[in-house]
């Protein structure tokens, strides 16, 4: 019997992952995933140049892309790490942060959550 090729294998295309991994960027870990059928959503995020979102926190697993400008994550800790173009990331779980433009272009974000459509995207801090 031949063997199966790949969906990829002799079409030109090329596949680079992005990111793997079972901690946040932070080092945080992930939480387990939820039981009962999954949810899947996807969102596509513009900051205008200096906008800061309200202090919130995730009961679920995201994570990111960042297709234009520089998004910076910043913990309640004030720890923050700056994600540029074409980088992609891992969110923290159940810890307060915040995303900020400080920039002077827009910066766009497309991010993945995967959840139980039951569980909140995010949760205000306050």
């Amino acid at each position: 019997m031949k063997d199966k090729k790949s969906e990829l294998e002799d079409t030109g295309i090329v596949s680079e992952k992005l990111v793997e991994g079972s901690t946040a960027w932070d080092g945080s870990a992930l939480p387990s995933y939820p039981s009962g059928s999954p949810v899947v959503s996807i969102y596509k995020y513009i900051f205008p140049p200096h906008t800061v979102t309200n202090p919130h926190f995730h009961k679920l697993i995201n994570c990111g892309i960042v297709l234009s400008g520089t998004l910076t994550i910043v913990n309640e800790d004030g720890s923050s790490h700056d994600f540029h173009a074409g980088e992609a990331f891992i969110e923290t779980d159940n810890e307060v942060h915040h995303g900020e433009n400080r920039g002077d272009t827009d910066v766009e974000v497309i991010m993945f959550y995967a959840g139980d459509g039951e569980t909140p995207l995010s949760v205000p801090a306050n």
